[in-house]
């Protein structure tokens, strides 16, 4: 009886051939969401396409049928994930999908009716033969035939943060696969994408994405959440308790590359490493920054040596996380996949590259970026064509320009070149978002005073036309940032802003300064 029903079962799959119309497998699993062969096949579609997020979530309905044949188990709670969007994934048609089905004609009917007509077989074989298996051949097979977990960062108990640079489908394999090392929740982070898609969004705040759930024991059972509406057609859960784990792990990266780009600026500028924490913090006119955070002191250390590493290398990378793969790499594998990892504090990963400045001046926007992260963006005020266009550097930073906090430079300025343009604050804010300098960049005091935190002497800055990506960022010119979320200090949250401890003497008051404001 069982077998006349497998037969019915598989005549009625076929009534419309699953090879020729690849959409046919997602409609019928819709209509008979039980049928776990037919979810197992649909997952092995979308495992062929590289959405790894979706075949995973099918794999995960398929129950049984998966554990048989990929002898992993996972349970996944919540509806099917709808078609990322656009700023995940982009070209996706339906040309493409069938383009990649039609090569499958050879083995998908062979598979299909494997799955239908040998599952109890299958599986009482995988049992038996998992059963005479020793731990330690399983769990190498495992390690060698997986991925190794992201590295991750511990924010609670039990809680680890991966950040995704736009492979949260990846990401989520690698997290399922590793889900049943310990008991807690493992969240999928990313930052959003600028409009045209060139910049990660690092200001409007890095967001959570998927959480997998682990209860642990070693059984590699898993829940998924689902924190973004992109990521499925669903009621999203709700993540005010993650907002600020995320936020303390943002700040903790943030100070890690204003520590690495301070440290190159000293190696750059005097030719050699610094070797103690002071030399970073000296008074006027050797003053890289204000002072240091307990925390970038602690990690100075570290932070020097690997930055002498990654100089070596001769390329742009993250000093912490990457040095020393190439020279240990057994070691590096056996970290990533190390289930109570942490992400060290001198790390900056996934903020790459020392800071520079980008100034749109058909924005009036001024950007504070790492690679193609954009850590903070702020309204400006401009002089039009007197405000110069191309390629400068930090030369000279003071603080209370002409001895004051209130003047017309207001309470920081950053001289460019060693001429006379500045990036400044103003005792004029209604100029910022208008042309009414003659060729100084002018900001917020909020903002000017969080940028002088966060730059250092030789920080490259870049003036232009349309070096800027159109984006939600933008306020239009208005100059009071118009309510556009991540604009300004703090990203939107001057009580949030970037501060340091005021360690040294930054001021000049023996000097009269004559920028063109």
């Amino acid at each position: 009886m069982k077998d006349k029903n497998r037969i019915d079962q598989l005549e009625r799959f076929f009534q419309h051939n699953p090879i020729e119309d690849p959409l046919y497998l997602k409609k019928y699993v819709k209509e008979h969401p039980d049928h776990k062969m037919a979810w197992y096949l649909l997952g092995r579609e979308y495992a062929a396409q590289g959405k790894e997020g979706k075949a995973a979530y099918c794999f995960a309905q398929s129950g049984e049928i998966y554990e048989a044949f990929e002898r992993q188990k996972i349970t996944i709670e919540g509806p099917l994930p709808t078609a990322p969007s656009s700023a995940l994934h982009k070209g996706t048609t339906v040309t493409s999908v069938k383009s990649k089905s039609s090569g499958k004609g050879k083995w998908m009917p062979l598979m299909v009716i494997l799955l239908l007509l040998a599952v109890p077989a299958a599986m009482d074989l995988a049992k038996n033969d998992m059963g005479n298996i020793p731990n330690e051949t399983v769990a190498a097979a495992q390690t060698a035939g997986n991925a190794p977990a992201p590295p991750m960062q511990e924010g609670a108990s039990g809680l680890k943060l991966y950040f995704s640079n736009g492979d949260w489908g990846k990401k989520l394999q690698q997290v399922l696969k590793s889900s049943g090392s310990g008991a807690g929740e493992s969240v999928i982070m990313e930052a959003p994408r600028s409009a045209d898609g060139k910049w990660n969004e690092w200001n409007r705040s890095v967001k959570p994405l998927i959480g997998v759930e682990s209860k642990g024991g070693g059984g590699g059972s898993a829940a998924l959440k689902y924190y973004q509406s992109q990521t499925c057609s669903c009621e999203v859960a709700d993540s005010s308790a993650l907002v600020p784990v995320i936020a303390n792990w943002m700040h903790e990266r943030e100070q890690a590359i204003v520590l690495q780009s301070a440290i190159q600026a000293y190696q750059k500028k005097t030719g050699m490493l610094p070797e103690k924490p002071e030399q970073l913090t000296k008074p006027y006119p050797n003053n890289l920054l204000p002072g240091l955070t307990p925390e970038m002191q602690e990690a100075f250390p570290q932070a020097v040596s690997k930055v002498n590493e990654s100089a070596k290398a001769g390329k742009a990378q993250d000093p912490i996380q990457t040095a020393d793969k190439t020279e240990q790499p057994k070691q590096e594998l056996k970290e990533q996949a190390a289930p109570s990892s942490s992400q060290p504090k001198a790390s900056a990963d996934p903020l790459l590259e020392p800071l520079r400045i980008v100034i749109d001046i058909d924005k009036y926007r001024l950007a504070l970026v790492s690679g193609d992260f954009i850590i903070r963006s702020y309204p400006v005020g401009l002089g039009g064509e007197k405000t110069p266009q191309g390629e400068f550097f930090i030369s000279e930073k003071v603080r209370n320009p002409n001895g004051k906090s209130n003047g017309e430079f207001g309470s920081r300025g950053m001289t460019l070149s060693d001429t006379l343009y500045a990036i400044h604050g103003t005792n004029k804010p209604s100029s910022i978002g208008k042309d009414e300098s003659h060729g100084c960049v002018r900001m917020l005091q909020d903002d000017v005073e969080e940028l002088y935190n966060m730059v250092t002497h030789e920080t490259k800055v870049t003036i232009g036309k349309g070096v800027l990506s159109p984006s939600s960022n933008s306020d239009g010119g208005n100059g009071n940032g118009g309510g556009s979320p991540g604009l300004g200090a703090g990203g939107g949250k001057p009580d949030q802003s970037f501060g340091l401890p005021l360690q040294t003497n930054d001021s000049n008051p023996s000097k009269k300064y004559k920028w063109l404001d």
